[in-house]
């Protein structure tokens, strides 16, 4: 049952890391404030993941800025088309 729980806590807290970190990255207007998100809520990842404490929060934001990256690129990459 402990065992249970840990991998319930673990899933919590990494859909935690990964809602909080794409809010953080999708929600903020204008073209600087989103890069500036992504490198804070990397971060702060990293930070969560190599402390070991919350690592799977930690993952979650890491996965929510590289994908909110990602997206940003993209955007910004087909702006540019036309």
């Amino acid at each position: 049952m402990r065992e249970v729980l840990g991998l319930v806590e673990n899933v919590v807290l990494l859909l935690c890391g990964l809602v909080a970190g794409w809010v953080a990255v999708t929600f903020l207007p204008g073209s600087v404030l989103p890069v500036i998100a992504v490198t804070v809520v990397l971060a702060a990842g990293g930070r969560l993941l190599f402390n070991g404490t919350f690592w799977t929060a930690g993952v979650g934001f890491v996965i929510a800025a590289i994908a909110g990256a990602g997206f940003y690129i993209a955007d910004a990459v087909t702006s540019l088309g036309g």
